[in-house]
């Protein structure tokens, strides 16, 4: 990672999960900040410089994809991965965001958010 933490947006309805991962994101050192739903991460992207995010599929306002366009016309480089215990077709083939099934450790997902600034940089 560079000298300065990146910064993760975890969007995750289920809380219990959105504070393990925030814990355990943080123990790997990013900052992170965690939401609930759609608009409380657009709102958090609005006011902060995010370099990554991990949504969830299924939220209460939407679904983790309806953001997609929202957090790239607020920042074009994020990065972003989408998790979900669902693995229809239409969520893993895309050039959008990756796309990691559940359930994840923090550690994979860490490894996969530097696999894909890797490839950014080339």
């Amino acid at each position: 990672m560079s000298n300065h933490p990146r910064h993760l947006l975890i969007v995750e309805d289920n809380h219990s999960l959105r504070q393990m991962l925030t814990w355990e994101f943080e123990d790997l050192g990013y900052q992170v900040t965690a939401t609930d739903c759609c608009g409380a991460a657009r709102a958090a992207c609005e006011r902060q410089t995010i370099d990554l995010a991990l949504l969830d599929y299924n939220l209460p306002d939407g679904c983790g994809t309806d953001l997609i366009s929202d957090l790239r016309s607020i920042n074009p480089d994020i990065q972003i991965v989408i998790c979900s215990g669902r693995t229809n077709g239409h969520l893993i083939d895309s050039s959008l965001y990756r796309f990691e099934p559940k359930p994840v450790t923090a550690k994979k997902l860490h490894d996969l958010f530097e696999a894909v600034k890797k490839m950014a940089a080339h």
